[in-house]
């Protein structure tokens, strides 16, 4: 993603390619950060401070981070970040609440796109002088890269949120749910590797954020995008 955003979009001369890498690398910060936080802090609100006393109620995003997926973020245009610690027998209905702090994130990243979309919609219009540029990118990246990590967290595999809602509502013997908790970072693997190599994640993406952008323009007057 880096790579293209650098040295594959010749057309723009280097100092916009230049403002693109670093809003883009923002914008998968504060994604990241933004999401990981709100699981600490739903979890601390519904009793549980397992994360706050490991520092992961925070806005820092460096102790959100995790190697592999921030490469995989910056490179391959989707990852994650470290698991926030949840003790789930601090909640006062267990069920619920694991729910509640497993969808905290996604439901985060859902109101960032919703906010950034008609930004990025509107700075899409305004011209095309160098700073309405570097604001045009920055909003844009910043509705991209949430409705990215949005959508790839509601995907029902591995540690990722969207299993770990589902696992939630589910019985500890449910077979999915064994099955996920023994072969879920394979199953990740795996997805990744054809998400890689294929458009399947981007078609996704596409047509979860339609009705959103649709919408947005909608209200704006703009024209409607085309999938």
């Amino acid at each position: 993603m880096l790579y293209s955003i650098l040295f594959r979009n010749n057309s723009l001369p280097f100092h916009y390619r230049l403002i693109m890498f670093f809003t883009y690398a923002l914008a998968v910060m504060v994604a990241l950060t933004i999401h990981e936080f709100s699981h600490a802090f739903i979890a601390h609100k519904l009793g549980d401070n397992t994360a706050k006393n490991q520092g992961r109620m925070s806005l820092n995003p460096m102790v959100h981070f995790d190697v592999v997926g921030i490469i995989c973020f910056l490179f391959l245009g989707f990852g994650w970040a470290k698991p926030v610690p949840i003790n789930a027998y601090n909640f006062k209905n267990i069920k619920r609440d694991t729910f509640l702090v497993s969808i905290a994130g996604i439901v985060a990243n859902l109101i960032l796109v919703i906010i950034f979309c008609p930004l990025s919609i509107l700075f899409q219009s305004l011209g095309d002088s160098f700073v309405v540029f570097i604001f045009y990118a920055l909003f844009t990246y910043l509705y991209q890269t949430n409705l990215v990590f949005m959508v790839f967290n509601l995907l029902p595999i591995g540690q990722l949120d969207g299993f770990n809602a589902l696992a939630s509502q589910l019985k500890y013997t449910n077979k999915y749910v064994l099955f996920m908790q023994r072969y879920g970072t394979y199953v990740m693997l795996g997805v990744i590797l054809v998400f890689s190599l294929t458009n399947i994640f981007s078609y996704l993406v596409s047509y979860v954020g339609y009705p959103i952008e649709a919408l947005w323009r909608l209200i704006l007057g703009k024209p409607l995008p085309v999938l």
